[in-house]
């Protein structure tokens, strides 16, 4: 993803696939709830033509997602399906908001660009 000032969320999908038709409501709601927050939300079905892209992005099922951040490329990998919509919300939340729901001692699920938390730029540092 080339963008330079907006998160973008990209749903992986297929229209053969019930999880999938199933999430779809949910995830265009997710989209109107961050319209206003600089975040791109992109759709990529699977097709005969995006086969390949989905392969060496290494999505693993469908529905899935990539969140991406302008500053830190890929940030979060995970299933986008009705049930787990709400991790996808909260990840997005650390990202556009700085509200991270971590506890003390566990590791970081998201690292938050805005407030409290920092990004890992892929060598161990944290900025």
């Amino acid at each position: 993803v080339d963008e330079t000032h907006n998160i973008t969320v990209v749903r992986f999908y297929s229209h053969f696939c019930r999880s999938c038709r199933a999430s779809e409501p949910h995830f265009f709601q997710l989209a109107r709830d961050f319209q206003h927050h600089n975040v791109n939300f992109v759709e990529v079905p699977l097709t005969p033509s995006t086969k390949v892209l989905h392969e060496a992005l290494g999505v693993p099922s469908l529905p899935w997602t990539h969140i991406y951040h302008p500053e830190a490329g890929l940030v979060e990998e995970r299933k986008v399906s009705k049930k787990f919509i709400e991790e996808v919300r909260s990840a997005l939340r650390c990202y556009v908001y700085g509200e991270c729901d971590v506890e003390e001692d566990a590791p970081a699920d998201c690292r938050v660009v805005y407030g409290e938390c920092a990004i890992d730029d892929g060598g161990g540092n944290v900025e």
